[in-house]
């Protein structure tokens, strides 16, 4: 009966060590999943996408709110030579 219980005590460390296949794909299995959601939960791409909200009012191209205003200068000048900077932005200025 002392021997016995011996196994028992030695099977249960066993079992809550865990360190078989099953258990390493278990946690890989896991930790992918935790991955995914965090990747899925923090999306940049709506964030970029809200983000676009300086529109040139000649040819509707959208600009990132944080650009600095020489750029959008620049493709007033290069795109829509004819029009002024303030017809492209109205409301912005360099």
């Amino acid at each position: 009966a002392v021997r016995d219980a011996r196994v028992r005590e030695s099977d249960r460390a066993r079992v809550a060590m865990g360190g078989g296949n099953a258990n390493k794909s278990a946690n890989a299995r896991k930790k992918a999943m935790e991955k995914a959601q965090k990747a899925a939960a923090g999306s940049q791409t709506k964030t970029n996408a809200a983000a676009m909200n300086v529109i040139c009012q000649v040819c509707r191209q959208a600009f990132m709110c944080t650009l600095a205003p020489i750029k959008l200068k620049d493709h007033s000048d290069s795109k829509h030579p004819k029009n002024t900077f303030e017809q492209c932005f109205p409301g912005k200025t360099l």
